[in-house]
């Protein structure tokens, strides 16, 4: 029996890799087998066998029974499930408790410093964002330190940028205009705006572009034409 790969995708989202993966669902299928059934159950080199399943045993898995020949029991879901939930929260404790910590925000300070003291740092920047997710991302990040107002103008069903909006600390600075033509475009106080050239409905979301304007004088000049629109 042979797990299908949407299974083994899944299996993997636990911390294992794909030969650790399919060993796990072939030894859940059979809950106790030796190292050699297991190999051709899974598909996986007999020659890996052992060490995927010492693997499997030092991540809390399975379990090796005694005996000749030595065999091998699978550790329930449940209890598999819980050990990895516990794992994640731990480790997002601690990222927390780093990121939160004077010593990282010291850290932080000192980089932030040698970037605004750059020879090559400029308020004027032309660039472009690829991929929905980062534009997202430097959208939340703007929204979110925005001093004085945001006029957002979005094409009908963006319901994904209410998120965004509801992660600003003031919303009431935000002013959402419905965009007919399709072109969306975002202004954050007197100096970054955001134009999203393309359709959201046009394109994939990997290829969604953005064109990030830092200026000032081109700033005032695009929102007061949104603003009349």
């Amino acid at each position: 029996m042979t797990t299908d790969q949407e299974t083994i995708k899944k299996i993997r989202l636990f911390g294992l890799n794909t030969y650790e993966a399919k060993i796990w669902a072939a030894l859940l299928s059979r809950n106790i087998s030796t190292a050699g059934e297991l190999s051709d159950i899974a598909d996986v080199p007999r020659s890996r066998s052992y060490d995927v399943l010492e693997s499997l045993e030092k991540k809390g898995f399975v379990v090796m029974k005694l005996g000749k020949p030595i065999k091998y029991l699978a550790v329930p879901p449940k209890e598999v499930l819980e050990r990895v939930k516990n794992q994640v929260e731990k480790k997002t404790e601690k990222h927390l408790s780093t990121i939160k910590s004077t010593s990282f925000s010291n850290l932080i300070n000192i980089f932030q410093e040698l970037y605004e003291k750059s020879t090559n740092h400029t308020d004027n920047i032309v660039a472009v964002l690829k991929g929905r997710k980062n534009i997202y991302k430097h959208l939340s990040f703007l929204f979110g330190n925005a001093k004085k107002d945001i006029l957002f103008s979005v094409e009908a069903g963006a319901e994904e940028y209410s998120k965004i909006i509801n992660e600003a600390k003031d919303k009431s600075k935000i002013t959402t205009k419905l965009s007919d033509t399709g072109l969306r475009m975002c202004v954050v106080d007197e100096d970054n705006t955001l134009i999203f050239p393309i359709s959201k409905k046009e394109v994939h979301q990997d290829y969604d572009l953005c064109v990030w304007i830092k200026n000032e004088h081109t700033t005032k000049f695009l929102k007061q034409l949104l603003t009349f629109a």
